[in-house]
């Protein structure tokens, strides 16, 4: 399954080995380029000047929380697929489930959250 085919990714992961596997899957996926972030500001930053098909964004990064930023995302016409070590699946916030993925997560669940998120934001 190549459903990022030549995608740009944004990725914000602030656990190291998780990020390496991230990007890995999302290569396999098709992904053409992985931006790798490990903290909230930096990813911020990125997003500012950054061109991204779809993020990648882990809720958590070291206490502080994902979701401003993935607004600012959706904002600009990014779709967003949340990871997480919790189990997040609280339409309250505003979170698809079909968006989000538990981590440690498989080739086959991210891609699956990919694609949703990608064909959610499709017009």
């Amino acid at each position: 399954m190549r459903t990022l085919d030549g995608a740009r990714v944004l990725l914000l992961e602030d656990e190291f080995l998780i990020a390496l596997d991230a990007e890995q899957i999302l290569h396999e996926l098709g992904a053409r380029e992985v931006e790798t972030t490990s903290t909230l500001s930096e990813a911020e930053e990125r997003a500012q000047v950054g061109r991204y098909d779809v993020a990648l964004l882990d809720v958590n990064v070291n206490g502080q929380m994902s979701f401003g930023l993935a607004d600012f995302l959706r904002s600009r016409g990014v779709p967003v697929v949340f990871a997480t070590g919790y189990e997040l699946r609280d339409r309250a916030l505003g979170i698809d489930p079909a968006l989000c993925v538990s981590k440690p997560y498989t080739s086959e669940r991210l891609g699956q959250a990919l694609h949703a998120a990608l064909e959610n934001s499709r017009p």
